[in-house]
């Protein structure tokens, strides 16, 4: 069976499914689990997190905005974009999602950010572009914060990129940041079946929502996972692949050691309460609705790497007498709630072979 791999810094999910983003922080993160599992001996040899005590002014204002981006950008702060706007339109910080304040292996950790998007950057299919460290820091502003992007020469994204770079001097001699273990998310199967919304919400009554709340909207401690203060559509999180691997992986939050896969929820119920958080509303963003358009440096169109559950357009792939295309004057080849919910085998497997088709692997 196919197992889903993901490696991507989006900004989203303590007890229930989401972890502590806007209560004080706490230096013993950088090194320690919750449980007092040490993360270095997860990492070694090959990282191991640097002493907070070698932090930088800047690079420790960085690590407070990973923290409390929210409240330090939010709606309740005094800054503003220049077109009048939040720079985080919702109640969400990085930490949500990068556990830890980015340190938590298997949570998306920020440990080697620095060399993974270093200059001219990783070309990213989704918005057709190369991607260096501060644009893939302003991708999460704008898509899973639903704020604005951070200017470049800000001393809030000097600062920002200054803690990435204090926690990607991590990487030990004679390693290269691709040998660092508990980079993205946990691997997870594909359902043969749709993911079921209904069995999730019974999964988020039992063991969610006494600290995410009924109505997903959280509380002071911990994050909205649906509504307008949530992520939004078009970020990562937004794609139901993506949720579930977080949520495998880290929740819930009072009973998953990070670095024991023995304590994780089961895959399908990972899969089935992550479909239910995504069968609620969430921010829908019009800036990035021509996302995977356009062509890769290799010459593969970007619709061709486009993920089966980005389900904003789920009109693509198009079918052609069966075959997939981009042609619009085609109909969609599966329908809406698939992209949704799956099953998402078939789609990845239209999708192969239409880039096998057209030489691509």
């Amino acid at each position: 069976m196919k197992r889903l791999h993901l490696y991507l810094i989006p900004a989203i999910l303590v007890a229930g499914i989401f972890t502590v983003a806007q209560a004080g922080g706490d230096d013993s993160t950088l090194a320690h689990a919750a449980g007092g599992t040490s993360f270095n001996t997860f990492y070694a040899p090959s990282y191991q997190i640097p002493d907070a005590q070698g932090m930088s002014a800047s690079a420790a204002r960085g690590k407070d905005l990973v923290h409390a981006t929210y409240g330090s950008l939010g709606a309740g702060s005094a800054v503003r974009a220049s077109n009048g706007l939040p720079y985080v339109g919702n109640k969400l910080s990085c930490t949500n999602c990068h556990m830890g304040d980015g340190t938590q292996p298997n949570a998306s950790p920020l440990i080697v950010v620095a060399q993974k998007y270093a200059a001219p950057g990783l070309f990213n299919s989704r918005s057709n572009s190369l991607l260096d460290v501060a644009g893939r820091v302003n991708g999460c502003f704008e898509r899973s914060l639903v704020g604005q992007p951070l200017p470049v020469d800000s001393q809030w994204m000097k600062d920002i990129v200054a803690y990435l770079d204090f926690l990607g001097a991590g990487v030990q001699p004679g390693y290269t940041f691709t040998q660092v273990p508990g980079q993205g998310f946990p691997s997870v199967d594909l359902l043969t079946r749709a993911a079921d919304p209904v069995r999730g919400k019974q999964i988020f009554t039992g063991s969610c929502a006494s600290c995410h709340r009924a109505d997903g909207n959280g509380s002071s401690n911990t994050p909205p996972v649906w509504g307008t203060n949530s992520f939004g559509l078009m970020s990562g999180m937004g794609r139901l692949a993506t949720a579930t691997t977080l949520v495998y992986g880290a929740m819930p939050r009072n009973r998953v050691d990070p670095t024991d896969p023995s304590t994780r929820l089961s895959q399908a119920d990972a899969w089935d309460v992550s479909a239910y958080l995504l069968s609620n509303s969430r921010p829908f963003d019009a800036r990035f609705v021509a996302d995977w358009t356009g062509t890769g440096p290799d010459g593969m169109p970007n619709w061709l790497r486009k993920p089966a559950s980005a389900s904003y357009d789920f009109t693509m792939p198009r079918s052609n007498a069966g075959v997939a295309t981009d042609d619009p004057s085609m109909p969609a080849m599966f329908p809406s709630e698939q992209h949704i919910f799956g099953p998402f085998q078939p789609i990845e497997d239209a999708l192969k072979a239409a880039r096998n088709e057209r030489g691509f692997p």
